[in-house]
């Protein structure tokens, strides 16, 4: 596996976004009630891949829209590879709002999970954070098992509170901060 900067990174977003088979089964699902995570049904328990077509919530181009966005802000894009074949990326804002830094997106396509690209992506995420001077870590997860249980796993807690734009733009994730 090879971690590196994509160095046109808006420009390769669309191709990025398209390579990534987001498709899950969802067991368990939760949500913050009071400051406290809780578990609740899942809102779907096959979560399909982004749609290529049209421009709704769950397609690719709303996808690219908020990584662009994103990379205009600061962002860094950096991809996992296995050869050629693109494993996953994350999207970090270093100085997002100094010291915290942003960790915008990270997935990993379906058939690359489990082989620590995830992984590699948050180390080099986390590396790039702590050389702009970070000391915390911003996460809006998804909330599903996989995505919390990975987050955890590297220190995250819940956001007490959260990012006041972060949340808004995303109210049904999970908001994590990690201290660096």
């Amino acid at each position: 596996m090879t971690i590196r900067v994509v160095e046109r990174g808006a420009d390769d977003i669309p191709d990025l976004v398209g390579a990534i088979d987001r498709s899950e089964h969802i067991e368990h699902e939760y949500e913050v009630v009071d400051g406290v995570l809780r578990e609740r049904p899942p809102t779907m328990t096959d979560i399909p891949d982004w749609s290529h077509d049209g421009d709704g919530d769950f397609t690719v181009a709303k996808q690219v829209r908020f990584c662009r966005s994103v990379v205009a802000r600061g962002g860094e894009v950096i991809a996992a590879l296995d050869g050629d074949d693109m494993m996953g990326f994350v999207i970090v804002v270093p100085r997002f709002e100094p010291p915290l830094a942003w960790l915008a997106w990270l997935h990993v396509s379906r058939p690359h999970r489990r082989k620590g690209a995830a992984s590699a992506l948050w180390a080099e995420a986390v590396r790039r954070a702590r050389d702009a001077g970070a000391t915390s870590l911003y996460v809006s997860a998804v909330p599903t098992d996989s995505a919390l249980g990975f987050y955890f796993s590297r220190g995250c807690v819940l956001a007490d509170p959260p990012h006041p734009e972060l949340f808004a733009d995303e109210p049904d994730d999970i908001h994590l901060v990690c201290p660096l």
